[in-house]
C-alpha cells in the first residue's frame, strides 16, 4: 500500500520515467529526484552535494557520473578565474541522448 499526502505547497513534480528506469541505481534516482527539486537558477557544485547527504564524496560523485553516463547530467568544464578549472553541470529531467 502506498499513502499519499495532499500536497498544496512545498513540492514539485517530476516525470516518472527516471524513478522507474530500472538501469538506475537507487542512489541515482534520489540524486536526482533532490537536483530537479531544487530552483532551476541553482548552481550545482559538487562541494556542496557533499554536505548535503551523509553519503559523502564517493557515492555522491558515483551517482553524478551514472546520471552523466544516462544523459541526466550534462557535465561542462571551462577555464574559470586564477587559472582554476570551472565545472558547470546540467541537470535535465529527461535524458539528452
Amino acid at each position: 500500500m502506498i499513502v499519499k499526502a495532499e500536497h498544496k505547497s512545498n513540492f514539485f513534480m517530476m516525470n516518472n520515467e527516471p524513478v522507474q528506469n530500472p538501469s538506475l541505481s537507487w542512489a541515482a534516482k534520489g540524486l536526482l529526484a533532490y537536483l530537479l527539486s531544487l530552483p532551476e537558477n541553482w548552481a550545482v557544485h559538487q562541494r556542496d552535494l557533499f554536505v548535503r547527504s551523509r553519503n559523502g564524496r564517493k557515492p555522491t560523485v558515483a551517482a553524478l557520473e551514472e546520471l552523466t553516463a544516462a544523459g541526466y547530467v550534462v557535465v561542462v568544464k571551462e577555464q574559470g578565474k586564477n587559472k582554476r578549472r570551472d565545472t558547470k553541470y546540467t541537470v535535465y529531467e529527461n535524458p539528452i541522448r
